[in-house]
């Protein structure tokens, strides 16, 4: 943006040196219309300079001088000049951040230099999620009022000469340039013709009023920004911030001199200090819960989670009430702020202490008519990644028993076809496909042939819509397929089963499903050996119905009312394990343990204790987490 490289003069930001500075520009301004000039075609030219040589912010939290010059600090530096050089090359721009960075000032200041000095006619619209939030007279919280605060601080020689103020409008009569306000009832901006639109706190959106403000404000403007703490990732702030498209900026806490005093990490255990600060902290001792004073860092209680901290940081952690309050205010983590359904943690964990590297990755070749499987063919880009060496004729033994579950997508890009593959008697995975771009009667003819090559395997697809009912139609029509399972008319062994194949997996069922799995997971009666299967359970949700659903699944806007969730895989696993917790017991009636002197008994130990049990701490978030998958 040209505008900004025509810079000449650089306020001072140490505070009595700035204060000094505004006192001579006031001055001069006030007494010499020529000063006065120049000083406004400096702030024309300049948003930096007007900012820092006129700007006033509000905390209400410093009772004694609440009213604070804005002296803005090098990342809102950045922030307020990468905005302005979105909206003058028409682009959107996204802003996550941590609470408490000014970010609201940064995108307000940006809005008003553009209505109060640029030269051209501006429109700009402002959106939250209620109308209180955009414009309520004498409320600091309000957005509208920030903008008043920003004019009435400002000498009267350097604002407009003429405009109007009324309620969710300013007007520019000077240049002819407006601010709107608007909540998100309704269908925000459609039909409208905007300069730029900012979204506030757009993450706080109503899910569904978040991805309708998407869609209605996108051709209303060419540069929208979208300013938000995290909160999960099943809202359109999170799909906007991650499509590749919209520029990102990033105001964490880190980057702010005065919460970022004492900076520190550890790797493996070991403290880094990543800052040269030294001073007094005010702690409090465990145990007693009385507050002393200590010599930073000598004295420190430093915490080696691996996490970026400060004393700062560390005190507020110690204020909040949960892991999810930090994740979601500090630290800018979209899965941690969310209301995942499985635990973080845990699924952490998890993997320390049970996932590898596949034995081997690469395709199976079948015949494409008859579902015969003819070979493994090893290929690192493989679609089918197996956890067990096979044998030298190239199979599995036969007394091995498998089952296999899968999920069925359209075959369209959107979302993967997946199988997982369970030993029935260890209850360990073995094998794992996906594939995004095979139709469901394709996927049907493909499984045949994995449920064969793994022993007449028994298979558990998901039945559900029109993509289950092709995958079934395919899979029974030659007649000679492998078991498909078929489900229990009551949840024992002794009732006979349905003469109905598959799950439908409506809300309910799909709950019930993914409650069983995580916590055959947190017991460890069944062993998920793939890491890619446990990171993709993190984007599990409860959506405001109580449902569980993928992330994505809670875009209500997807035109084809399917679920468009990606986590196939894990669909897979929890179908898989639908059909391990029926199948028969041995006798004695209890599940079947890991042999522990076979091959993924010991693996199992070895893993266990590398693991550490100390490290392996858990979140009571998770519902079954005390069973022996933890410890």
């Amino acid at each position: 943006m040209e505008i900004l490289k025509r810079v000449a003069i650089r306020l001072p930001k140490e505070m009595e040196l700035n204060r000094r500075a505004r006192m001579r520009l006031l001055w001069d301004g006030a007494h010499d219309p020529a000063a006065a000039r120049e000083i406004r075609a400096q702030c024309a030219d300049d948003p930096l300079f007007w900012v820092n040589g006129f700007g006033w912010t509000f905390d209400p939290r410093k009772t004694d001088a609440p009213d604070i010059p804005f002296v803005t600090y090098p990342f809102q530096d950045e922030a307020i000049t990468k905005i302005l050089e979105c909206v003058f090359a028409h682009r959107d721009v996204g802003i996550e951040k941590s609470r408490d960075m000014g970010a609201s000032w940064v995108n307000l200041t940006a809005i008003t230099w553009l209505w109060q000095f640029w030269k051209m006619r501006i429109t700009a619209l402002v959106v939250s999620r209620n109308e209180d939030y955009v414009d309520a007279p004498g409320d600091p919280k309000s957005l509208f009022w920030k903008i008043d605060y920003l004019q009435l601080h400002q000498p009267r020689w350097l604002r407009p000469r003429s405009s109007v103020r009324t309620s969710m409008h300013f007007e520019n009569r000077d240049t002819g340039s407006v601010i709107d306000g608007e909540s998100t009832t309704g269908e925000v901006a459609r039909g409208d013709r905007r300069t730029l639109i900012l979204m506030d706190e757009y993450a706080a959106f109503d899910v569904a009023a978040g991805y309708k403000a998407n869609t209605s404000t996108q051709h209303a403007t060419d540069s929208r920004i979208f300013n938000s703490t995290p909160r999960g990732v099943g809202n359109a702030f999170y799909d906007l911030m991650h499509n590749g498209e919209t520029e990102i900026v990033r105001m964490h806490w880190s980057q702010h001199p005065e919460k970022s005093r004492g900076l520190y990490k550890s790797e493996n255990g070991k403290l880094v200090l990543l800052d040269s600060w030294r001073g007094k902290v005010d702690v409090k001792e465990k145990g007693t819960g009385k507050r002393r004073v200590v010599d930073f860092p000598d004295e420190y209680p430093f915490q080696l989670d691996g996490k970026l901290r400060s004393p700062w940081y560390d005190r507020q952690r110690a204020r909040a009430t949960s892991e999810q309050e930090i994740a979601q205010e500090l630290d800018i983590d979209y899965l941690g702020s969310g209301y995942q359904f499985f635990d973080a943690a845990a699924v952490q964990a998890y993997v320390r202490a049970w996932c590898r590297d596949a034995e081997l990755v690469g395709d199976l070749e079948y015949d494409l008519t008859t579902g015969e499987p003819l070979r493994f063919v090893p290929n690192p880009k493989g679609r089918l990644s197996l956890w067990q060496p096979l044998g030298r004729d190239g199979t599995y033994g036969e007394d091995r028993r498998f089952v296999i579950g899968a999920d069925v997508s359209a075959g369209t890009g959107a979302s993967n076809s997946a199988a997982a593959v369970y030993d029935e008697a260890t209850r360990e995975k073995w094998a794992e496909f996906a594939d995004p771009n095979m139709e469901p009667r394709d996927f049907a003819v493909y499984v045949i042939a994995l449920a064969r090559f793994f022993n007449g395997a028994t298979v558990v697809p998901d039945a559900s819509g029109p993509t289950g009912k092709q995958f079934l139609k395919r899979f029974v029509q030659d007649g000679d397929h492998p078991p498909l399972y078929r489900r229990l008319k009551d949840k024992k062994i002794s009732q006979e089963r349905v003469d109905e194949y598959g799950v439908y997996l409506n809300p309910e069922a799909k709950s019930s499903l993914l409650i069983e799995y995580r916590d055959a997971i947190g017991d460890a009666k069944i062993i998920n050996r793939s890491a890619r299967a446990m990171d993709e359970s993190l984007q599990f949700v409860r959506s405001p119905r109580g449902d569980i659903e993928h992330s994505a699944a809670l875009n209500s806007q997807d035109p084809s009312g399917a679920r468009t969730a990606h986590g196939d895989i894990v669909i897979a696993d929890a179908l898989a394990n639908l059909m391990l917790g029926e199948v028969e017991l041995p006798s004695g009636g209890e599940p079947r343990e890991v042999p522990p002197d076979s091959v993924a008994g010991r693996m199992a130990a070895a893993r266990l204790a590398a693991a550490g049990k100390d490290e392996i701490g858990l979140s009571p978030a998770w519902s079954a987490g005390l069973g022996k998958g933890w410890k």
